[in-house]
């Protein structure tokens, strides 16, 4: 009998110790859950945030919105935009979504306001962020700080829109409510504080009563939902994909646009600071007589001429991104094989349009120049010298 006691009081002890290590690891559990959760929404706002002003951005015409002043209120050119940005007000979950200018003196003024109750007149002033000069750089951004005006408290993010020739001709800015990221920030935590309690009490009736066999369908019932959530989450970010790959796709051409080239020169430079990056060569390239062509043949013509030309320059660096970043100017980042390989192929493309110089067919002027991570501090460094070869290259091929 006394052997059974001293059995029964030791199975209770380790009973007990068992119990407090769990109370104490479901705790620790819920604590990280609750400071990851925080993080992860905040990404996955400000990445909704990007992609709508993004897409917004895209869907504008720059050469038109450049132009617009507060006589042109009512007139064709701003309804379209007034109608563009309304579009995205009435169909998707935001607050306010607007269209910006910078003014002379480096200030920011409404130009669009889509919002019928109260809307932002042209001209009125806007608060100048760090997102907001970051846009008006050619750069999308998000305020990591919410900001308060008569509308209320806001999270906001802003994208460039760009006209034909790849300047920044206004913003988009989108605002979502900070009171309404709060509340879903808590209601996050509420829910993980519940799901931890659940758990707990769950792990505590299976010890007791050792039908470890529940324990394991509350977690299949749990990874089953989570399965679900992920599959939710993934078919929005396809909705959104799609509508954001255009935006990096030039329509003419099918090459990378230029935000996708800022963003790809936004991180080189990232890794440049880093130094987690060695190796690069950039080459800009620049078409020979596309205004003669479009003035005298027409601009189908002069759009075939770029096609044309974009065609040869992604054939000759099939192992490289190739971007449009103005209406005759591409910039090649050469990668892998052919960076290995650059000054043969650079070489060989020179040698055909020399052949095409003297045909009549399509003339492009190159300028190549590496990454020297001793001297260069940024991508615009290589960017630049690239840039005086080709226009040295140009002259030569000008004086065949």
């Amino acid at each position: 009998m006394r052997r059974w006691k001293l059995k029964k009081i030791a199975g209770k002890r380790a009973f007990f110790v068992g119990l407090i290590l769990l109370l104490l690891v479901h705790t620790t559990l819920g604590i990280v859950m609750m400071s990851m959760s925080k993080k992860e929404l905040r990404e996955q706002i400000e990445e909704r945030m990007l992609d709508v002003a993004n897409t917004a951005a895209f869907q504008l015409n720059g050469d038109e919105l450049k132009n617009l002043t507060a006589g042109d209120v009512g007139t064709e050119p701003y309804n379209r935009a007034l109608e563009t940005l309304r579009s995205f007000q009435n169909n998707i979950r935001l607050d306010y979504i607007y269209a910006i200018q910078e003014e002379e003196d480096g200030s920011f003024s409404f130009t669009i306001d889509p919002e019928q109750d109260d809307p932002g007149q042209f001209g009125d002033a806007i608060e100048t962020t760090d997102a907001l000069k970051k846009a008006a750089q050619g750069t999308p951004g998000v305020d990591k700080i919410a900001t308060s005006d008569k509308w209320g408290k806001f999270y906001s993010a802003y994208s460039p829109v760009f006209d034909s020739q790849g300047n920044v001709a206004g913003i988009v800015g989108v605002d979502f409510d900070a009171e309404w990221f709060d509340e879903k920030v808590n209601s996050y935590r509420l829910i993980v504080v519940f799901l931890t309690m659940i758990t707990l009490t769950i792990a505590i009736l299976l010890w007791l009563m050792l039908h470890t066999s529940e324990l394991e369908e509350e977690k299949a019932e749990y990874r089953k939902q989570l399965e679900e959530t992920l599959i939710r989450e993934k078919l929005q970010e396809r909705a959104l994909g799609s509508a954001r790959e255009m935006a990096y796709t030039d329509p003419l051409t099918g090459v990378k646009s230029k935000r996708a080239y800022m963003e790809a020169e936004s991180d080189i430079n990232s890794k440049i600071n880093s130094r987690s990056i060695r190796e690069f060569a950039v080459i800009v390239c620049d078409l020979n007589g596309l205004k003669k062509i479009n003035d005298t043949l027409g601009h189908e013509a002069g759009d075939n001429y770029i096609k044309d030309a974009c065609s040869l320059i992604c054939f000759q660096f099939l192992h490289s991104p190739v971007f449009r970043i103005g209406g005759d100017e591409f910039v090649v980042l050469l990668e892998h094989s052919d960076y290995e390989n650059r000054d043969l192929l650079l070489q060989d493309f020179d040698a055909k349009i020399e052949d095409n110089l003297h045909m009549g067919s399509v003339v492009v002027s190159t300028g190549m120049d590496v990454f020297d991570p001793d001297t260069d501090y940024s991508f615009s460094d290589v960017f630049e010298r690239a840039d005086k070869k080709m226009y040295a290259r140009k002259h030569y091929l000008k004086s065949l």
